[in-house]
């Protein structure tokens, strides 16, 4: 018999505009309960519920749910997933982390965003609270995290660039997946945060835990396939954390093994799994492969940049040139970017207002708004202004 989401007896839901609960949540609540009143919290949520028990038809009798990439490359797509998927990770993570009803779980974004989510409905399975900060202000979530006692956060690495204010010591252990973890953004979590132990996760909506701390998370079995030249191939995966199918589109290519892949590069070392970046953000420049992930990880380990993205152009005589954009305290060109291969260095840098910087319900970058915001014959200038 499969499983269903439900709140232990000590589970507290609470939102963005104070400390009142928004209505108790204890068991035996059904999911649809528990939402209800986070869709309460957060009327712009996105994430699909078909009451009363989000089965989604009589196809599908085991209790099941649908949610959304994070669609950083195109338009987010419903990813539909049982409920014994996540609830397998949140008895792996309790049993871990020793969660319960003294934990303190804060989410930073949307839940439209699996991550936001996952932390919520993961803190009121276990009996603690959750706390959704979606809609204050970034030094705003900073000080409720310090007042409320926050004990566990999510969020993106964008997410902590963006946060502001007092240590908040309490909080002891960060959650951060959604995109790397440069090492400017982790040791500003390290100011903020001085009491955490900070994790480094990759997954995404299709597949859950990936990976934590570069090593396969439990129970994942991981494989590169089609290695090049540098040991860089195509990461498949298989686990109990897998998602089902796509709510809309193709279904997902599984082999025959029950192995999947989201389209992402990188190699097994010493049981560390190092990631390059996704295959469909490797440009060819005059025959040399380009990962942008890389030139945009270059751009963020500058002082004072809090964001980064690069976009693709196509050019005459190299096929491929890279225009770059930013957001940060400094003005920036070019020549700050040395330290990359010539082809790979952006052929313009355009410095964008912190506060219009485009974004995803998930946080992340929208590549696509940010693309529309550039303009497409950009020149080979070197900098510009972008205005707010």
């Amino acid at each position: 018999m499969s499983a269903h989401f439900t709140a232990a007896p000590t589970a507290r839901l609470f939102g963005p505009d104070g400390p009142q609960p928004l209505g108790a949540v204890t068991a035996p609540a059904s999911e649809p309960e528990l939402l209800a009143a986070a869709l309460d919290a957060t009327p712009r949520a996105t994430f699909r519920l078909d009451p009363p028990a989000l089965h989604l038809g009589p196809k599908q009798p085991a209790p099941a749910f649908e949610t959304l990439t994070g669609g950083t490359t195109g338009s987010p797509r419903h990813i539909r997933r049982t409920q014994d998927s996540w609830i397998a990770s949140f008895e792996v993570n309790r049993a871990a982390w020793s969660l319960g009803a003294q934990t303190r779980a804060a989410t930073l974004g949307s839940l439209a965003h699996s991550l936001t989510l996952y932390g919520a409905l993961e803190a009121l399975h276990v009996g603690g609270e959750a706390h959704l900060l979606h809609g204050l202000r970034p030094d705003r979530q900073q000080q409720a995290i310090a007042s409320r006692a926050i004990t566990l956060l999510w969020a993106t690495p964008s997410q902590v660039r963006m946060l502001s204010g007092p240590p908040a010591r309490g909080v002891t252990r960060l959650l951060i997946g959604g995109g790397a973890l440069d090492a400017a953004t982790e040791a500003h979590a390290r100011k903020l945060f001085p009491s955490a132990q900070i994790h480094s996760f990759y997954g995404a909506a299709e597949t859950s835990f990936i990976t934590l701390d570069g090593a396969p998370y439990p129970g994942v079995e991981i494989e590169i396939r089609n290695p090049a030249a540098d040991g860089n191939g195509e990461v498949w995966l298989r686990s109990p954390y897998l998602f089902d199918a796509y709510g809309y589109g193709p279904d997902p290519h599984r082999d025959a093994r029950g192995f999947t892949t989201v389209g992402e590069r990188g190699r097994l070392a010493d049981g560390t799994l190092h990631l390059v970046g996704r295959a469909d953000r490797a440009v060819r420049i005059a025959e040399q492969t380009v990962q942008l992930e890389e030139v945009e990880a270059a751009l963020l380990a500058l002082p004072g940049v809090t964001e980064a993205a690069v976009l693709p152009r196509p050019d005459p005589a190299r096929g491929t040139r890279l225009a770059a954009a930013y957001a940060g305290t400094v003005q920036l060109d070019t020549s700050a970017l040395t330290a990359l291969p010539p082809l790979a260095r952006p052929r313009s840098l355009t410095r964008i207002a912190t506060e219009a910087w485009p974004r995803r319900p998930s946080g992340k970058t929208d590549l696509a708004a940010l693309a529309a915001l550039l303009a497409p014959d950009l020149t080979d200038q070197h900098s510009e202004e972008a205005a707010p």
